[in-house]
């Protein structure tokens, strides 16, 4: 029987040790709705990577900042699946 995903996990990947790696979206007061980050998070250490969803462009004279989303999550499911590969870290017994 497999458990329910916490509320807010996106996708997940199971570690070589059983743990698993949780995708989420962070938000915060500055950019409601919208996510400002896809952060990826290991359950069996404290192994974590934040994808910003805000990249800086530079033009010839000034900058701006753009919304990347599609990218952050694609960074993230790579770092992701990167570490559970190679995570031997168990996750922690729930009393």
């Amino acid at each position: 029987m497999t458990a329910t995903w916490p509320e807010g996990v996106i996708a997940r990947y199971l570690t070589v040790g059983g743990a698993t790696v949780d995708i989420t979206h962070q938000y915060n007061v500055l950019t409601p709705p919208e996510a400002y980050a896809t952060l990826a998070s290991c359950t069996g250490c404290p192994a974590t990577s934040e994808h910003s969803h805000y990249r800086m462009v530079w033009g010839m004279t000034a900058q701006r900042e753009e919304h990347h989303p599609g990218a952050a999550d694609r960074d993230a499911l790579a770092w992701a699946q990167a570490h559970a590969e190679k995570c031997r870290a168990m996750p922690k017994q729930e009393a």
